[in-house]
């Protein structure tokens, strides 16, 4: 019994210092780790974008969308921490250092989205992100261990400072570079954290076939 009595003890200061440590954060990452808002946000666009999408997905016969990575699918709120008790700021090194460690988390919603999106038959994600291409490796364990991994996903990392999303995005529509393997692909929605993540097309309308998630952490405002 006094065993159970300590470690009940433990526990609770265990919980004290955390929430403390919480208390500590910056307000946007804290909004981020624990608010309710954020959690809900975030799974509303997933269930929404599915609504919205669902009568294309089923009646296409290749159903392609094009997913943005961090922020959007994996939650690195982790790494903002690390910054924050650190007492440091961004910096690529320390990024694709913390990248390499796979220890980011799912965005709220993104599994379910993905795993129902990959049910349809010859359905097809892009994941068109700016993480260093030197970090492929890493990134596709992370998933693999989040169970949301799929075999035939095409990753588009970014090369080069000159391998912005445009040229990218350009490859996706004419079937071209990186993706001429893969040919020409016709996109029905894109999924991202900031305005770059999405094509200056008016085919494509927020709400409808272009879905931003909030991301108060760091951002190009």
């Amino acid at each position: 019994m006094r065993i159970l009595i300590i470690v009940y003890i433990f526990f609770l200061n265990f919980l004290s210092v955390d929430c403390q440590e919480n208390k500590n954060f910056p307000n946007d990452v804290r909004w981020v780790t624990s608010s309710d808002e954020y959690k809900e946000l975030c799974t509303q666009i997933y269930t929404n974008a599915w609504i919205s999408l669902r009568n294309k997905i089923y009646s296409s016969n290749e159903p392609v969308i094009v997913m943005d990575l961090d922020e959007t699918v994996l939650d690195n709120s982790k790494y903002q921490i690390e910054l924050f008790n650190k007492s440091t700021s961004y910096e690529p090194k320390t990024w694709n250092k913390w990248v390499k460690k796979e220890e980011a988390d799912l965005v709220p919603g993104s599994k379910e989205f993905i795993t129902r999106f990959k049910k349809i038959k010859n359905s097809k994600i892009i994941f068109l992100s700016n993480r260093d291409a030197s970090t492929l490796s890493a990134t596709k364990s992370n998933m693999k261990k989040l169970d949301i991994l799929f075999s035939d996903d095409i990753f588009l990392l970014r090369e080069s400072d000159d391998d912005t999303k445009i040229v990218r995005r350009n490859e996706i529509i004419k079937g071209e570079g990186r993706m001429r393997k893969f040919g020409a692909k016709k996109i029905i929605a894109y999924f991202g954290d900031a305005i770059g993540d999405f094509p200056k097309d008016k085919n494509f309308e927020f709400g409808i076939n272009k879905f931003l998630f909030p991301n108060p952490m760091y951002g190009k405002w």
